[in-house]
């Protein structure tokens, strides 16, 4: 069954959502907004006639602009994969569906742009003339990989200049809701020439923990993460590593903020914010401090295969950024 569908609050069609697990789907945390006691409804795009019901259920993060909704477990749902923009480069093609105004639907076209701060938050940015109203909370995939790399969130200056710029929530904050539940797709595709690698820090030596070619890595309690805190103090820890291009970058989703520190440098990095990382700085933990070392990629190869193992406004870029 088709895993986007409209997100319906009495009656009125207001956002899109798209299925992420079974009983679980993703959109835009400003679709819900005022929605708690409303009744909500979920109608998969392709399957006219059909609705199920729908509900908020937490957590919810307004900050990045990401909620996830409970719908019916034990449907023949398709959730869609998430995997990490960090797996594309400027210019690569990207697609999205979803609701559209008056429409039953719409799907579109764009390019990945990079990414972009607006308010301490690091934003995917693409450029699609295809967002439109009703379109907040719709995937957007990386063509040809079939993994949504974010959702809708906004657009900026919709109807004068840069306006066919659109701004995503990126996968990472979807996981951050519930790394539980959620994960990535094995990489979508394979950065060449790279490699990562991760040690626990013990003062006078070196225990390895990691080595690959893959620099998607998240850290946390439970053991879907590829980095497991084993320390209770680090149950509201939750970060991931990714690779940006040629740079390495952490991203922290975590309630505890993080400490990174280098030979120049420590830096708190606190939730939902990014930080570039450097060869041979350390993220410490209550579990203890990781070494990151890590010989960047010097191109990108999407035929190598990965490693086993109505809306509301805001400020940004000079502009109005606008969720649709």
């Amino acid at each position: 069954m088709d895993a986007v569908g409209r997100l319906v609050r009495d009656g009125e069609p207001v956002g899109t959502a798209f299925v992420v697990a079974d009983g679980f789907g993703a959109t835009a945390a400003h679709v819900l907004k005022g929605g708690v006691g409303s009744t909500w409804t979920f109608e998969p795009l392709t399957a006219s006639g059909r609705s199920f019901p729908a509900k908020i259920v937490g957590p919810m993060d307004r900050a990045s602009d990401v909620a996830l909704v409970g719908l019916p477990a034990g449907e023949e749902w398709e959730p869609v994969p998430l995997a990490s923009h960090s797996h594309a480069r400027p210019g690569d093609p990207v697609h999205l569906r979803g609701f559209a105004g008056s429409l039953d639907f719409d799907s579109g076209v764009g390019v990945l742009v990079g990414e972009v701060s607006d308010g301490g938050h690091v934003w995917v940015k693409v450029s699609c003339r295809h967002a439109q109203p009703g379109m907040s909370g719709a995937p957007v995939l990386l063509t040809g990989t079939g993994c949504a790399i974010g959702l809708v969130s906004s657009r900026l200056n919709a109807g004068l200049w840069n306006r066919d710029t659109v701004l995503l929530a990126p996968s990472v904050d979807i996981l951050g809701l519930a790394p539980e539940l959620l994960r990535y797709r094995d990489s979508a595709g394979a950065h060449r020439g790279g490699t990562l690698r991760l040690s626990w820090d013990r003062g006078d030596s070196q225990e390895p923990v990691l080595e690959t070619d893959d620099f998607s890595v998240s850290f946390g309690r439970h053991p879907t993460n590829r980095i497991q805190l084993n320390n209770r103090a680090d149950s509201r820890f939750h970060g991931a590593l990714s690779l940006i291009g040629t740079s390495v970058r952490y991203h922290h989703s975590g309630t505890r903020p993080a400490v990174l520190s280098g030979a120049t440098r420590q830096v708190m990095v606190e939730r939902n914010e990014s930080v570039t990382v450097v060869s041979r700085d350390r993220i410490r933990f209550a579990s203890g401090t990781i070494l990151i070392e890590y010989t960047a990629p010097d191109l990108y190869d999407p035929e190598v295969l990965p490693t086993s193992t109505a809306g509301e406004e805001g400020e940004g870029d000079g502009g109005r950024w606008v969720n649709v």
